[in-house]
């Protein structure tokens, strides 16, 4: 015996909320690209900074970037109040190829395994008026035209080591990205402290021109 079909069909409650739930799910995903996208619009640095050239009472602040930076500053002091302007070059030799670890997008760009021009800049200035012996804080900052900037963590600082000071000096070699370098050079600080110095006996990296083997995200 057949049973008649109802009049009327009911709609589950759960499927009158599958509209909803497609929506909301579309505005997640959405916004996810989003902000996916910001992140990586934003500046940011190729390194951390540096110090060179130290001299009695002074020393030169150096960082890397990927564009040219309206303003780049090396903010110094105690509370980091004082404020020197950096002086920029654009590095005419660096490149990447398909061995770099560098985005697809970029890696599309290479043909027959043909390296590519990167746009590198190099910002340096000089902080003076030091006194040997006493270390500061300093945080470096480089502004974007349309307003984007990008800080570092803060670091410190200091002079030429007056004569007779004892000093930490790490003599090394032969980084060229090698995967254990970056664990070597933390047991060096957890064994020793802080070092005042670093020498590089030579073989920082592989391929100079390479960008990626100086970044410090690589």
């Amino acid at each position: 015996m057949l049973t008649p079909l109802p009049n009327k069909v009911e709609i589950s409650q759960g499927s009158s909320r599958n509209p909803w739930f497609f929506a909301v799910l579309i505005l997640i995903v959405l916004l996810l690209g989003f902000m996916m996208q910001s992140y990586l619009n934003k500046p940011q640095l190729l390194t951390d900074p540096f110090l060179q050239v130290p001299t009695a009472n002074s020393v030169r602040v150096v960082w890397f970037t990927e564009f040219v930076g309206t303003r780049n500053t090396v903010a110094y002091g105690e509370n980091l109040n004082q404020v020197v302007t950096a002086n920029t070059t654009k590095l005419s030799r660096t490149r990447e190829d398909k061995d770099s670890r560098i985005s697809d997008e970029i890696k599309q760009s290479i043909i027959d395994s043909n390296p590519i021009v990167r746009h590198i800049w190099r910002h340096e200035a000089e902080v003076p008026n030091l006194m040997p012996g006493v270390r500061i804080p300093y945080r470096v900052t480089s502004e974007r035209k349309d307003g984007a900037s990008v800080s570092s963590k803060i670091f410190t600082l200091s002079p030429t080591p007056a004569a007779g000071s004892a000093l930490k000096i790490l003599l090394t070699s032969d980084h060229q990205l090698m995967p254990m370098t970056a664990a070597n050079l933390q047991k060096v600080a957890e064994t020793i402290g802080r070092v005042d110095a670093v020498f590089m006996a030579g073989d920082l990296i592989t391929a100079f021109s390479a960008v990626m083997r100086y970044n410090s995200n690589s």
